[in-house]
């Protein structure tokens, strides 16, 4: 990809992470650092994807986890809760397009009256990739928290 893809690409992934921040009610004066956080979430995942050719799931843990830390460092500073940016932030990585195609043959399945052997297929193919991702993320987000905050108490 050319560098203009590049950002275009991330400017296009700044916009999810902004709505997605408003729609869960987020500051307005934080709204930018979850539009960034988008943007350089779904830019790391690309980069990973094209460049260092990694698959989905490592690529989207590699992306969950910079942002992750990204925002350890950035709220500590600004005295917020590190979840008003990331949830945001993590909305332009999730698996729509497998998530999208698992149900789709679920429903085709149910429709067609010829074999269903290709659609079980491809809902365990796309439901099986769409849980490995958002595990990934999951951990990618948890993970530098638990590095991170390990000395602090509990109470």
């Amino acid at each position: 990809m050319s560098i203009l893809a590049y950002l275009m690409d991330f400017a296009y992934s700044a916009v999810p992470g902004a709505v997605f921040a408003m729609l869960f009610g987020t500051p307005l004066r934080y709204i930018p650092y979850a539009a960034l956080g988008g943007a350089v979430d779904h830019l790391t995942r690309t980069v990973c994807l094209n460049n260092l050719e990694l698959g989905i799931v490592a690529a989207s843990f590699i992306a969950s986890t910079v942002i992750s830390v990204m925002f350890i460092l950035i709220a500590s500073r600004l005295k917020v809760p590190r979840l008003v940016f990331t949830v945001a932030s993590i909305i332009p990585i999730i698996p729509g397009k497998y998530a999208y195609f698992a149900l789709l043959s679920i429903i085709q399945m149910h429709v067609a009256n010829e074999t269903k052997s290709q659609f079980i297929e491809t809902f365990f193919e796309n439901g099986i990739i769409t849980l490995f991702v958002m595990l990934a993320i999951g951990m990618g987000i948890a993970m530098p928290a638990l590095l991170f905050y390990r000395n602090r108490p509990v109470v």
